[in-house]
């Protein structure tokens, strides 16, 4: 059985210290990037895509965990893009895709460990976070990934039917939002 749980309250059988390093395990093993030239370009990188949420909204970062309290992924975001000028910052290319926002205002980051993929592990973690959206009167939620990623089925299947595509430096980003 699959609980889903928030990293507000991960439940007295799940240690958050544990949890903590299980997600970071399994976002640097999902993450296309593999290389860094510092320690610290490693740590500012994690912080951009995991840290700063769960620092900063711990209420939207969610963990699926195990039958063992083991942890097969996450997923965290923001209710609405438009009101962190700081996370902006370390995304700049937010600016590209502003006219989604009214449509789309919240975003997501999400990924399962390798052994958990294929097992609808993400589809819940979705729905569950999509979930709590809705209870917070969001209109939509947006993400963005790359045209050609493995994960562009993976969201068309559980309703990211809106699509933009936009050209950012030297790469193509894709945003998919889901009216909520």
């Amino acid at each position: 059985m699959i609980q889903v749980k928030s990293l507000l309250n991960p439940g007295e059988s799940a240690k958050t210290s544990v949890i903590r390093k299980s997600v970071d395990e399994i976002f640097f093993e999902s993450s296309p990037k593999k290389s860094f030239a510092s320690a610290s370009e490693r740590e500012a990188f994690k912080f951009k895509y995991l840290d700063w949420y769960s620092q900063n909204l711990p209420q939207y970062f969610l963990v699926a965990l195990g039958e063992k309290s083991e942890v097969l992924g996450y997923v965290c975001g923001v209710a609405d893009t438009r009101r962190h000028e700081d996370l902006a910052g370390l995304h700049p290319w937010f600016e590209i895709f502003e006219d989604c926002y009214p449509q789309f205002p919240a975003h997501l980051h999400i990924n399962c460990a390798e052994s958990a993929r294929g097992r609808s592990i993400g589809s819940t973690l979705l729905a569950v976070f999509e979930s709590c959206l809705r209870s917070d009167g969001v209109a939509g939620v947006h993400l963005v990934t790359s045209p050609d990623a493995r994960n562009v089925g993976f969201y068309d299947k559980n309703g990211y039917k809106f699509t933009k595509t936009m050209n950012w430096k030297d790469s193509k980003l894709l945003l998919m939002g889901k009216s909520l």
